[in-house]
């Protein structure tokens, strides 16, 4: 019984202050990592590898450590090897967890690069998958990553391509004669009026400045179809043009 239970204060010791002292040495490196690492894509290579570095760091002390109170004490050993394993255990699935459920998530749902998806409150083209997160590109040009672990019981809704509303912005400058508001009105109907044009998305007209000559309008229009931009902009500046910016 005693082998069991007999064990030096010495030995605990040496355990708790190699382990604190493991935990300080990482912490320290990840804090002194970003700072030597100028670029962001190296940065976070380094990060990934420092976490599993760590992780690899723990199995090997958790090992050592059961081997080290063995000769000691047979209970104190698997007690603190039944902690550390589900401790080790967690950090695993943190580390890895979005790696475990991307390989389920791309298994089980069939999305593709550039089809559109909308995920709580994002909505954006899929641009390409990574090892532990999607990167989705928004309507405003945002480049969005989103962890494959926050997409599990989230309601994912896939657009049809054919009804994905495209965007297209350009200005024009037109003559000082004539009521402004009425030129605004009639370009916003004639836009419209436009067969290419979207029924989903009003059209955008908005005066940026006055000028010498008339006034520069920036216009926003949207069709289903980014092949249709450059004849609905054509249209609007061979009927209202002055002057092109």
């Amino acid at each position: 019984m005693d082998q069991f239970l007999n064990i030096s204060n010495k030995s605990i010791y040496t355990v708790i202050l190699l382990a604190v002292s493991l935990f300080f040495i990482f912490r320290l490196l990840s804090w002194i990592l970003p700072m030597l690492m100028l670029r962001k894509d190296k940065r976070k290579h380094a990060w990934r590898y420092t976490s599993l570095f760590e992780l690899g760091a723990w199995i090997i002390f958790m090992i050592w450590s059961v081997n080290f109170l063995s000769d000691s004490s047979l209970i104190y050993a698997i007690g603190l090897f039944i902690i550390l394993f589900f401790f080790t255990l967690y950090t695993a699935w943190i580390a890895l967890k979005d790696f475990v459920t991307g390989a389920f998530f791309k298994t089980i749902n069939h999305f593709k690069v550039n089809e559109t998806l909308k995920i709580g409150d994002y909505t954006g083209k899929i641009l390409k998958f990574t090892p532990s997160a999607i990167l989705l590109e928004t309507e405003s040009g945002e480049s969005v990553f989103i962890p494959y672990s926050f997409l599990f019981g989230k309601v994912i809704i896939k657009s049809n391509p054919a009804e994905t509303i495209l965007s297209h912005t350009f200005r024009i400058e037109i003559p000082a004669s004539g009521n402004l508001s009425d030129i605004i009105n009639n370009i916003y109907k004639d836009i419209l009026n436009m067969p290419w044009s979207s029924l989903k998305k009003s059209p955008q007209v908005k005066p940026i400045i006055e000028t010498n000559t008339g006034h520069l309008l920036e216009l926003t229009i949207f069709s289903i179809e980014k092949e249709y931009f450059l004849e609905m902009e054509n249209l609007i500046k061979e009927k209202y043009i002055s002057g092109t910016i």
